[in-house]
């Protein structure tokens, strides 16, 4: 495809994106991403009546600034999400975003809502660093100045402070027997913007966050997916001894498979191949790449929802949701040996309806719609 039809078909879709889950609403000049808004079950252990997350928040931020070119009322939905992030400050830091918000637009407070997602507040600091480069900070917000309280928050809530792994969010600490703080989420593996938040930050550490999250995926490979490159949703006993998680260890049945989190691990990554050629990113992706090829014969509509790390689909295997497809097909960017499969894989999630897929499928899939046209930026 030409640019100029990677950009139709964008924009094309991001219009319908836009027209079912972006809200406006829960006060004057505030706008979030509706998880519901199109009627669907809304699943990762969020509330009954829940309206939005905060990685969703952080995703329409993130979508916002990036479609910018294509949007001139971009910058009003942006600043809009700003103020709703704002309103919604986690009990912990207001540098970090409450997790989850039900109807009525306060927390929820049957999940913990008042407690952050790592994956949200990290996205929230990207995408305000993305848009001090864009429009810079001298209008009604100061990005830079907001994006590094955050980015500051974030170190001290979010990640452990002397081993440097991502933890899963700050309410770790607040349980008994310690067994989630030294947890990882394999979603929140995002070593592009680490290095992006020790570059604009200042705080070197950053880079230790990035090695050690890279440590982490090789020693899960070398132990436990050595066939398949895949990662679980959850990693367990860090910093010594990583493993995936025991099933229904937080989430479910699929916690220690590649499954529903681990899902973004391929964009994450490839992401940092895609900006800045990290050949570590290129040496956990490849193999993976390769793998799934064989698995499904090249034949997206093959692709399971989950999978355990040996290959074998896994219990949610059925959906083929454009989640899965989606993600791999921003890690089969990464190199031009793929563009068969590659262009495979846009041609299915192109042809996908918007009603066919929920709020997370569709999400994910403009993300990687952006990613693959060459629209994601390094701020």
């Amino acid at each position: 495809m030409t640019q100029q039809e990677l950009d139709r078909s964008l924009f094309d879709f991001y219009k319908k994106w836009r027209s079912v889950y972006l809200v406006q609403g829960c006060g004057e000049g505030r706008y979030y991403v509706g998880v519901a808004a199109d009627g669907k079950a809304v699943g990762g252990g969020t509330a009954n009546s829940t309206i939005t997350v905060s990685e969703a928040h952080g995703y329409g931020m993130l979508i916002s600034v990036l479609m910018a070119d294509f949007d001139p009322n971009a910058r009003v939905v942006f600043d809009g999400m700003v103020r709703y992030f704002h309103d919604h400050p986690a009990k912990s830091d207001p540098g970090l975003m409450a997790w989850n918000q039900v109807k009525g637009c306060g927390n929820a407070s049957a999940v913990a809502g008042d407690t952050s997602a790592s994956d949200g507040d990290l996205d929230i600091a990207y995408a305000l660093l993305l848009a001090h480069k864009k429009w810079g900070s001298s209008g009604d917000v100061n990005y830079r100045q907001e994006a590094l309280k955050v980015i500051a928050a974030i170190r001290k809530h979010d990640i452990d402070a002397d081993s440097h792994f991502v933890r899963i969010g700050d309410w770790v600490d607040d349980v008994d027997d310690g067994q989630y703080a030294s947890t990882s989420r394999s979603s929140d593996f995002m070593v592009s913007h680490f290095k992006v938040f020790a570059d604009k930050s200042g705080d070197p550490s950053w880079y230790q966050v990035r090695d050690e999250t890279y440590s982490i995926m090789s020693a899960i490979r070398a132990k436990y997916s050595r066939n398949t490159a895949l990662m679980p949703d959850f990693v367990v006993n860090l910093p010594s001894k990583p493993r995936p998680a025991a099933a229904n260890f937080l989430e479910g049945a699929n916690d220690g498979a590649y499954s529903w989190n681990a899902a973004r691990y391929p964009w994450r990554v490839a992401v940092d191949y895609l900006l800045d050629g990290e050949p570590r990113a290129l040496a956990a992706l490849k193999p993976l790449n390769s793998w799934v090829v064989r698995a499904t014969g090249g034949d997206p509509t093959k692709l399971a929802d989950t999978y355990l790390l040996s290959g074998k689909p896994g219990s949610e295997s059925g959906r083929n949701s454009v989640a899965f497809v989606s993600m791999l097909a921003v890690s089969a960017s990464i190199e031009p040996s793929n563009q068969r499969w590659l262009n495979s894989l846009w041609a299915n999630m192109s042809q996908r309806t918007i009603a066919a897929e929920d709020y997370y499928g569709n999400t994910l899939k403009l993300l990687a719609m952006i990613t693959i046209s060459g629209h994601w930026e390094k701020p």
